[in-house]
């Protein structure tokens, strides 16, 4: 018995031998200790969690907060979090010993073709009554490792969804930031074109009036009567942007989308504009994104679950107990109703061998899937916050430029209006300075809230908006 056994488990070690180890973790490269651009305008500091509040807006802080406390995908993201944890725990369990106790009453009747002949008589057994008490104690000895590696397989997928829940509260904040800027800008816009469109039906009226005086043509007028209907034709387009928006604050804070956009004009959407960054180093991005670090618990998921994939390449070792009383309800206390049973047991499917390899090769593939996406996501994270810090310097600049713009057209429509007092130039010349001035309003207040955008894409993009812990409650 002794050599079986031992060429039994001679024969394990070979197979589990034949199957390898699973695919080693990759390790990625480092990435570039500077991001590729260099302004003063970025500063060294560790990222805030409320990233929106350099805005200064209480509307602001008020609809980011309602979101993060009943936006219904941040719900589920707690849902799936729990439900992670809770099959952490059980996997956790499963490699303690299992056991249960159980209780009943039958009442039996043997045929008599299943029943030996007693003394020679052929008659069926009486009808019994069987009462039942017992209880069973049964532990599978991990010796193969395969339950550990599954457990910390579990755990990784919990992390996994800890994380996923930090993304979607990332994300949750960041679309609250995105639309009440779309709503504050197409406000700002749809102002500067009311005021173009009084601009120009004075410009208009004026060349009316020259026509009739002999000093202006009608193709003059109707030069302007062209502007001012492509001025007019884009306030529709500002009124339905400024409506999506409302409906996606709605959205996003658990309201009605109809009832939200006819009390949108409550909604202030007054904002500063941030004059810097805070940035931290390209390789702590590693530590900061939350897609990063989900990619990296989900391959270490998969490479301890191609680990335990090998555990069914050996034998299974198992200790058994039970103990119980079986008679008629009457006779349990006597000592013939007890019953026990105990001893070890070895399970081995030398048989299922095919179906153990394919499953095998499956969690490897899986695993070498998992470290291939695991690289991806960190490239396109590096690639992500690098495009969002140089796209908020760029846009920075562009709205320097617009402010420069502005201020060029405040000097000529300050003289344009000295001159109009002083007798020196016409109404028309006058009324033609301040719609370029508000042209020059509209090109500066699109840069504004291009560079207030690119502000938001870039904190997320390095990784801020999430809280370390992950306690919700709902509001509605």
């Amino acid at each position: 018995m002794i050599r079986s056994l031992s060429a039994t488990i001679a024969l394990a070690a070979l197979l589990a031998g034949c199957a390898g180890a699973p695919p080693p973790k990759p390790v990625p490269a480092s990435p570039s200790p500077q991001w590729s651009a260099n302004d003063p305008a970025l500063t060294n500091g560790a990222l805030r969690f409320d990233w929106w509040t350099a805005y200064g807006s209480a509307d602001l802080d008020r609809l980011v907060a309602t979101a993060l406390a009943a936006n219904f995908e941040l719900a589920a993201a707690d849902a799936n979090l729990r439900a992670a944890s809770a099959l952490a725990r059980e996997a956790r369990a499963q490699r303690l010993p299992q056991g249960d106790v159980a209780t009943g009453v039958q009442r039996l009747r043997e045929p008599s073709a299943t029943q030996p002949p007693i003394f020679r008589t052929p008659e069926a057994f009486p009808d019994q009554t069987i009462a039942t008490l017992g209880g069973e104690l049964f532990w599978e000895i991990d010796f193969a490792g395969g339950r550990a590696k599954s457990e910390r397989a579990a755990v990784a997928d919990a992390q996994a969804a800890r994380w996923q829940r930090r993304q979607i509260e990332a994300s949750i904040a960041a679309q609250v930031v995105r639309a009440w800027l779309d709503l504050g800008r197409n406000r700002q816009l749809a102002a500067v074109v009311d005021q173009r469109l009084m601009a120009l039906d004075l410009l208009i009226a004026m060349a009316r009036l020259r026509v009739t005086r002999g000093g202006g043509t009608a193709a003059d007028v109707a030069a302007l009567e062209h502007v001012r209907a492509q001025a007019s034709a884009e306030r529709p387009a500002l009124d339905l942007a400024m409506r999506n928006a409302l409906r996606r604050l709605a959205v996003l804070t658990a309201n009605d989308p109809i009832r939200f956009v006819g009390d949108g004009a409550a909604v202030g959407t007054e904002a500063r504009t941030p004059t810097t960054l805070a940035v931290h180093d390209p390789r702590a991005l590693l530590r900061m994104r939350p897609d990063v670090q989900r990619a990296e618990q989900q391959l270490l998921a998969a490479f301890e679950r191609a680990g335990a994939s090998r555990a069914a390449l050996y034998p299974s070792l198992s200790l058994g107990a039970s103990a119980g009383l079986a008679a008629s309800p009457a006779d349990l206390g006597k000592a013939g109703a007890f019953r026990f049973a105990i001893g070890p047991s070895i399970n081995w499917g030398i048989l299922n061998l095919g179906r153990v390899m394919a499953g095998i090769a499956a969690a490897d593939a899986n695993s070498e899937a998992a470290a291939a996406t695991w690289q991806q996501t960190l490239l396109a994270a590096v690639e992500e916050a690098d495009g969002a810090i140089d796209g908020w310097l760029s846009a920075r600049r562009s709205a320097e430029a617009a402010s420069a713009a502005r201020r060029a057209a405040d000097v000529a429509v300050n003289a344009a209006r000295s001159r109009s007092r002083a007798g020196m130039s016409s109404p028309f010349e006058l009324a033609q300075a301040e719609a370029d001035y508000l042209a020059a309003q509209a090109v500066q207040a699109t840069a504004k809230a291009s560079e207030r955008d690119a502000w938001a894409n870039a904190n997320l993009a390095l990784g801020a908006g999430w809280r370390s812990e992950v306690p919700m409650t709902r509001t509605r």
